[in-house]
């Protein structure tokens, strides 16, 4: 599958709808536009920043922000480091910059 990073190598599907992708240079989760609902509007516009689509959601930040929002897939482990990355992201002045960018949105 073509991702935002390259042609993928790997996918391990997590979810019906939830996909992490690999390819030889980086990574991260598809989200099918059914489940778009589900995470926040502010989300959406970070991961659109870095990925150019509210559907991608690269490994090293973004990927945080699809554990939040779907933590029934999830271990207890990877909310956790998910939950400390989001909080990090919260303090940064990217984020900053995301949220002038979206109207509407529900801050955690």
């Amino acid at each position: 599958m073509r991702t935002p990073w390259g042609e993928s190598d790997s996918v391990e599907v997590i979810a019906p709808g939830i996909a992490f992708y690999g390819t030889p240079s980086h990574g991260g989760f598809h989200i099918a536009s059914n489940l778009l609902g589900r995470i926040r509007p502010i989300w959406q516009a970070y991961a659109r920043k870095w990925s150019g689509s509210a559907q991608w959601y690269e490994e090293d930040c973004a990927a945080a922000l699809v554990v939040i929002e779907f933590p029934e897939h999830f271990t207890d482990s990877q909310i956790e480091d998910a939950t400390s990355t989001r909080k990090w992201l919260e303090t940064t002045e990217e984020i900053r910059d995301t949220l002038r960018q979206v109207w509407t949105f529900d801050f955690p």
